[in-house]
């Protein structure tokens, strides 16, 4: 159940920071969604609300939705980048190698 709940929380945070809301409130709004729907959840599920068991749930799948935002965004796009970095300078190393033999090979002028 606690993995429906940060899966849920982690979609209507994607839902919220695709508005013009600052970036710095989407933890907290992750925190306030993960208590709703876990306690949402309790509720739909077997009519038997435990709150501070709730709470807790909620809580804690706000902050994991949150951390698993901050996981995705900066750790794979970071690799990303990375290896796109690399790819890139290998292009312009070959790119440079091949320019200058280039160059070498066209300067063929003869002195009289």
């Amino acid at each position: 159940a606690l993995i429906i709940i940060i899966t849920a929380v982690w979609f209507v945070v994607q839902s919220v920071s695709a508005t013009k809301m600052p970036n710095k409130f989407l933890p907290l709004v992750s925190i306030v969604v993960g208590i709703v729907i876990s306690v949402a959840y309790a509720y739909l599920s077997s009519k038997n609300i435990q709150l501070e068991q709730d709470l807790f749930f909620g809580l804690f799948a706000g902050f994991s939705a949150s951390g698993l935002d901050d996981t995705l965004t900066k750790s794979v796009s970071g690799l990303i980048n990375s290896f796109v970095g690399v790819l890139i300078s290998k292009a312009n190393d070959i790119s440079d190698t091949t320019s200058s033999e280039d160059s070498s090979s066209t300067d063929t002028t003869s002195v009289k």
